[in-house]
């Protein structure tokens, strides 16, 4: 009853106990009597000795090795270790979570993902679960190009500085635990997070190697999900994905799994058929929504869970549900989960088994399990009072020094007390934190990943039929449910076409050029305006590239098949964009051909909703985006020969005429409504629209969608790590 855990690490020689327990004199009289078995463990255990290095080269080497010890002494003909941010699930010799391989060849530089990683003149092998970061910068601009006072910032090439984000240091991620990384504000543990997940920004400089053998899963700071999905149809979904991903064959989860996978995720019976909700309705809290996010993270059992702020802004017992599930995650079987903390609870920070502390000059504080933290602040003079938060007195204490080199002290600090400690000092203060706190640990066990419903009927295909098929039906109903994506802008098509309509009531029974010119008018506004509004979509996709960016990171699916899926999707609703306002517009207006005039338009809408998903991967605000996207169709207008004709272009830009999508989409409009009349040709001379063909144009509208589309892809390549990483052959 009273629960009694035993923890025994060998660190150089003594082993080392520490004890919890929920009970207070339980503890005190067990941590008595280890300590006696200690002492005369101690007695009979010899000191082994470290031979000395032969060289200052192999000094450095063992410093950033540790006790795995060198290849080779030297640094003629060795290896390099090189890192990438691409993503990798297979392990190898040095087979890493954040995919750092070993290679052979000259100092060089290649970029990733806008992460650079040189190679190094060094062989070492890195334990698993050890990360050893050499150098991580970027590069900023400087006015005057001048040192910083600290020397931080190093001359670059082309007027840049390189500022340091991280320091050398070397941390350890057992197996089995929750890592934390704290530290102050801007201390560099998003950075930490993302070197050991793999997953720099763009202009970040790194050297170093990760080893976390297995496959991994990053889940990033904010919540990212499509609102129409329940917690159930979610978690379907994603096990859809991944059995398609992995056995090629689109089966149903068990509903027993599901409810199993809810209930530790601690989501309420009546909650788990309410929408996650968006901006136009309500659904799901923020704290279930987080619990969800992380539920479909470790839907495919990952080795290694990175967690950004999983806490972020959730209230202390929402905090303590998420980490008791992450806890659990972790323990059975044995899985790595790092996460950053801002400002834990006490029962969050009790749950804490490993903590890696950076200091707000971004250099490594400590490194190691949390029972030895309060020991190594009690070594340095700077124990926890009593009645006191620990973490919080830690960063009080390593943030307060602001003179210069104050960093610098930690880290020879913690190397002193490596050496020279007594670990067990300061064990009073972590049994009593330990034995205040009833943990609710709940027994997490994805096995079901593959479990299928009895008298399911299981779809054999190819994998990439069912995750494109998949994929298809999400944006679907992403483009049906999300009222911003379709509900909204065909309410404004219609009322805009009801009110043109009737404005222009009967105007085709008027057959004199008057008339004429006005219908022409007409096309041009309905056209202009109609491709003008789609940019209205851009929030909602660059929401839905946030969703991609995850799981393309994580592995769900090649980000080709992605964007084939979206832009078989949005062909259904921009048809039916089309449909709604031609069937009002033809019917008001009496217009000809209104078969021609709504394939047209649909195909200028499907042009447009391409434009706008390119959009959206050149540029990651969607704010900028809708700018640049409304000036290329304010740019476009001009251009498509009704404003000014294209005889009266000047002859050094009359190549322009033939870039929009706009000039084939109007010059087919144009010869569709006025080709059968006398006053409608002499109109379409003076518009030089005479010689038009309407289907030739229509395949060029359908063939400059697809090029936009190739674009789309091509780039997604090159800024996928992954794909990049295959085709240098760092995998």
């Amino acid at each position: 009853k009273s629960n009694i855990h035993l923890r025994i690490r060998k660190i150089d020689s003594p082993i080392e106990f520490s004890v919890r327990c929920q009970s207070t004199f339980i503890s005190r009289t067990m941590a008595s009597f280890l300590k006696y078995i200690k002492d005369q463990m101690k007695m009979e255990t010899t000191q082994p000795t470290r031979t000395k290095p032969d060289s200052v080269n192999q000094l450095r080497i063992a410093n950033a090795v540790g006790d795995i010890g060198v290849i080779e002494t030297g640094l003629q003909n060795n290896s390099v270790f090189t890192g990438s941010s691409a993503h990798s699930a297979a392990p190898s010799v040095c087979s890493t979570a954040s995919r750092f391989s070993v290679i052979d060849g000259d100092r060089k530089k290649r970029r990733l993902s806008g992460a650079y990683f040189r190679r190094k003149t060094l062989k070492t092998v890195i334990k698993p679960g050890r990360a050893i970061i050499e150098k991580c910068e970027v590069s900023v601009r400087s006015k005057h190009g001048l040192l910083s006072k600290r020397g931080y910032w190093v001359l670059g090439e082309g007027g840049k500085v390189r500022q340091p984000i991280l320091h050398p240091m070397r941390v350890d991620l057992p197996v089995g635990s929750i890592t934390a990384i704290v530290g102050t504000a801007e201390s560099g543990k998003s950075t930490l997070l993302k070197f050991l997940a793999g997953c720099m920004d763009d202009g970040v400089v790194c050297e170093g190697a990760v080893n976390l053998p297995g496959s991994s899963s990053y889940l990033p700071e904010y919540t990212h999900l499509h609102g129409f999905y329940t917690p159930r149809t979610y978690i379907r979904h994603y096990h859809r994905l991944i059995s398609s991903r992995n056995g090629g064959s689109c089966s149903r989860m068990d509903d027993e799994a599901v409810e199993k996978l809810l209930d530790n995720l601690q989501i309420d019976k009546d909650r788990r058929d309410v929408a996650v909700g968006d901006i136009f309705h309500r659904g799901l809290n923020a704290g279930e929504q987080r619990r969800l996010e992380i539920g479909l993270s470790v839907l495919n059992a990952p080795d290694t869970l990175f967690c950004e702020n999983p806490t972020m802004g959730l209230d202390s017992e929402t905090s303590l549900h998420i980490m008791e599930f992450l806890k659990g995650y972790c323990s059975s079987p044995p899985r790595r989960v790092v996460i950053t903390l801002n400002k834990p609870s006490q029962f969050v920070w009790n749950l804490i088994d490993h903590v890696i502390l950076l200091s707000n000059d971004h250099r490594l504080v400590y490194s190691g399990p949390r029972f030895d933290l309060e020991s190594f602040f009690a070594f340095n003079k700077t124990p926890t009072p009593r009645r006191f938060f620990p973490l919080e007195h830690y960063l009080a204490v390593v943030g307060k020094f602001k003179s210069e080199g104050h960093a610098n002290h930690w880290e020879d600090a913690f190397r002193k007390w490596q050496n020279e400690a007594d670990r067990d000092e300061g064990d009073e203060l972590a049994d009593d934190i330990e034995t205040c706190f009833p943990a609710s640990i709940p027994d997490v066990a994805i096995s079901f990943t593959n479990s299928v419903r009895s008298g399911a009927v299981v779809w054999s295909c190819p994998r990439w039929c069912c995750l494109f098929s998949e994929l298809v039906v999400r944006y679907i109903l992403h483009e049906f449910q999300n009222r911003g994506m379709l509900i909204l802008r065909s309410v404004m098509y219609i009322l805009l076409s009801l009110f043109l309509g009737m404005l222009n009531f009967n105007l085709e029974k008027n057959t004199d050029e008057t008339a004429a010119r006005l219908c022409a008018t007409l096309l041009f506004y309905t056209l202009s305006f109609f491709v003008f509004m789609v940019g209205s979509i851009l929030p909602f996709v660059s929401l839905d590239k946030s969703i991609r960016d995850k799981e393309i990171l994580n592995g769900f699916y090649h980000p080709v098949t992605h964007h084939a899926a979206v832009t078989l999707a949005t062909i259904p609703a921009a048809m039916l964009l089309a449909f709604a306002y031609t069937l009002i517009l033809a019917g008001l207006i009496k217009l000809h051909n209104p078969i021609n005039y709504f394939l047209i338009n649909a195909l200028a809408l499907w042009c447009s909703e391409s434009l706008v998903l390119l959009t959206s991967i050149c540029i990651k605000n969607y704010i900028i985006g809708v700018i640049c996207f409304s000036g290329i169709c304010g740019l476009f207008m001009p251009l498509m020969g009704f404003m000014l004709i294209p005889s009266y272009f000047p002859s050094w830009l009359r190549w322009t005429y033939y870039i929009p999508f706009h000039t084939y989409a109007c010059r087919a409009l144009m010869f569709n409504e006025f080709s059968e009349t006398d006053v409608g040709m002499n109109l379409l001379r003076w518009y030089e629209m005479e010689n038009t063909n309407i289907w030739r144009d229509m395949v060029i509208l359908f063939c400059y969608s697809l090029v936009i589309h190739l674009v789309c892809i091509v780039l997604l390549v090159l800024k996928n790590p992954k794909m990049l990483a295959q085709k240098m052959k760092l995998l």
